[in-house]
């Protein structure tokens, strides 16, 4: 792997910031030489061995994303064991919060400065931001009272497993799934596209290095967004991707390429080495918009796949996942499904009286063919999940 060393910090350019979903702009034309050639960056390039110092130390630090990641991954899999045990709320509650030593892993619950709950829906006003994590407490306390009903068959009217397999509540929702899917875009979409790569944080000092560190402020960001895709040093690793960068780089397969939404975050963070803010900007819009279209076509997918389960745990199953990656389009920065238009969905699929047992096969296409317009996706998609 080529190297491309950085000679040093270029000089700074601010600009003013502006609300939360504003595009990043700028009117800089860059003069200076470029310190690293676009053409030098391939999909197989190290992420953290592309950008260094002079002294040839990586610039590169995500590992706060990586740490709320892994309190992500422990969150979910402690839900997921109420298919067969009891489980408590306050213990999500506490991780959610990182607090009261919920986690089995001792490193995380020494990350106080870390959680996840002040990431979730950070972009939204105040009240918004509320609700939505309010929304998550809620689906804990229904999450507990679900594993107090693992002994019981499901039915219509009547919480319970389904096949040995899946929790569902009396209208055949799986709320673990409803938190997996509905994170991927509460956290680590709305911080990707919203927060790090938004006016405020690409506004940031590009000049000097910040406080014990290699890297600017600016970059920093950048790094933390795409710490937010993956935890992995070239992107995408098959079978070692999780949330977003697992499903991005089954929606990118359709529309696009994974391997070139990579290239984009390596030419974005090039291009602030470069202090060439017009390129960056392009890189941003890119990344927004397919990040966007990813997850719109894995929601697409998997209102397609319901046609072909063969029993209600699938069914019931492939809807859940369908309706949290619904509920998590709100969280994009374009958001041509905004909040409202997510409820409303959500609503079209869960709001029967007997929510996912009264669905027909053309209520569900009817939602499928909404966001396939709305998104130009072909609305037969089916991505291998």
């Amino acid at each position: 792997m080529k190297k491309v060393i950085i000679l040093g910090f270029v000089p700074a350019v601010l600009f003013m910031a502006s609300c939360k979903k504003e595009n990043t702009t700028t009117n800089i034309t860059p003069t200076q030489e470029l310190k690293i050639p676009y053409n030098t960056l391939t999909t197989t390039s190290n992420y953290e061995n592309t950008f260094v110092d002079d002294n040839g130390k990586s610039t590169v630090d995500f590992s706060g994303q990586t740490t709320r990641r892994n309190m992500l991954k422990e969150l979910d899999g402690y839900i997921k064991t109420g298919l067969t045990v009891n489980i408590s709320a306050t213990k999500m509650a506490d991780m959610f919060q990182n607090q009261n030593n919920a986690f089995a892993d001792a490193n995380l619950n020494a990350a106080t400065s870390k959680q996840l709950n002040t990431k979730t829906a950070a972009s939204f006003n105040a009240t918004a931001a509320d609700a939505e994590r309010q929304r998550f407490m809620g689906y804990f306390s229904k999450l507990e009272s679900l594993s107090m009903m693992n002994t019981q068959t499901a039915s219509q009217g009547q919480a319970g497993v389904l096949d040995g397999k899946r929790l569902v509540d009396e209208k055949g929702v799986e709320y673990a799934q409803l938190v997996s899917k509905g994170f991927i875009g509460a956290l680590m979409l709305d911080q990707i596209a919203n927060v790090y790569l938004g006016t405020d944080k690409q506004s940031a000092d590009n000049t000097t290095p910040e406080s014990g560190s290699n890297y600017t402020a600016m970059a920093h960001h950048w790094d933390e967004a795409y710490g937010y895709l993956t935890s992995n040093s070239v992107y995408p690793v098959k079978g070692e991707e999780s949330y977003l960068g697992e499903y991005a780089r089954q929606g990118t397969s359709i529309h696009g390429t994974p391997e070139q939404l990579y290239l984009t975050f390596l030419k974005g963070r090039a291009a602030i080495v470069n202090n060439d803010l017009t390129t960056r900007d392009e890189q941003i819009t890119y990344i927004r918009s397919e990040l966007e279209k990813a997850v719109a076509t894995v929601a697409i997918s998997y209102l397609n796949k319901t046609n072909t389960a063969t029993d209600d745990a699938s069914r019931f199953h492939e809807l859940s996942e369908g309706t949290g990656f619904v509920y998590s389009l709100r969280f994009a920065h374009n958001a041509k499904v905004n909040a409202a238009k997510s409820d409303e969905l959500m609503n079209k699929l869960m709001g029967k009286t007997n929510g996912f047992w009264s669905l027909t096969a053309s209520d569900i296409d009817a939602v499928r063919d909404e966001l396939a317009t709305i998104f130009g996706i072909d609305k037969t998609t089916v991505v291998n999940h």
